[in-house]
């Protein structure tokens, strides 16, 4: 809104447009602030835009300095919030992630199964959980079929293996291990990686109400 004192339209000023849902309206003929709104959108769509997608490749550059020492945890445990059968919906309604991971992961038979496997790391994620109630789980447990025994992807440089696995661990995974190889650039950057997927989000509803303000689109978003 600062940057809107430096615009003015008398009618506008009289009916008392101070908020920023009442700025992001469509004005009216020769309306002194649609050269605001003109103004913001380009700030939206290119400098502020540019300046948090520059951060979020810093992020992703910085990954490069780990390397996995190949422990397989990754493969062997992956948590999620959702049980098989939600996921899969989630992937028929076009949720990529969910698609990708349930194009290779499977989901343990039981949580008895999963601790089976890795006792220490499903006690270490239920530790981080928020308290489930009896007879409820809020986390599920998956594995992929993959993973050899030396914890080397079978499928590695194939088109069985997923986005998800290359990118790791920059996926809305629940848990990654402490020992985890990248666990020290997660930790570091998780806040900030936050952050500027706040802002994307928030820059792009204001960047679309913005164009629609423009078009002459009132009531929309």
């Amino acid at each position: 809104m600062a940057l809107r004192t430096s615009f003015s339209c008398e009618a506008c000023d009289e009916n008392g447009q101070t908020t920023l849902d009442e700025a992001i309206q469509p004005c009216h003929r020769g309306c002194g602030y649609t050269g605001w709104q003109q103004e913001a959108l380009r700030i939206l769509e290119t400098d502020l835009g540019a300046e948090i997608l520059q951060r979020l490749q810093q992020i992703s550059a910085y990954r490069e300095q780990f390397a996995c020492h190949l422990c397989g945890a990754c493969c062997r445990l992956a948590s999620q919030d959702a049980d098989y059968a939600t996921l899969r919906q989630r992937a028929e309604a076009g949720d990529d992630f969910a698609r990708q991971f349930t194009s290779v992961f499977l989901p343990y038979a039981s949580r008895a199964a999963a601790r089976e496997k890795a006792p220490e790391l499903v006690a270490a994620v239920l530790a981080e959980t928020v308290e489930e109630p009896e007879g409820a789980e809020r986390v599920f447990f998956y594995h992929c079929p993959y993973v050899g025994e030396d914890n080397r992807c079978t499928v590695y440089g194939t088109e069985k293996r997923p986005g998800i696995c290359q990118s790791y661990p920059e996926t809305p995974l629940v848990f990654i291990q402490s020992q985890c190889a990248w666990q020290p650039w997660k930790q570091e950057t998780h806040p900030q990686t936050l952050m500027a997927h706040a802002l994307l989000q928030v820059s792009e509803s204001l960047r679309q109400r913005l164009q629609w303000a423009l078009e002459g689109r009132p009531g929309v978003g």
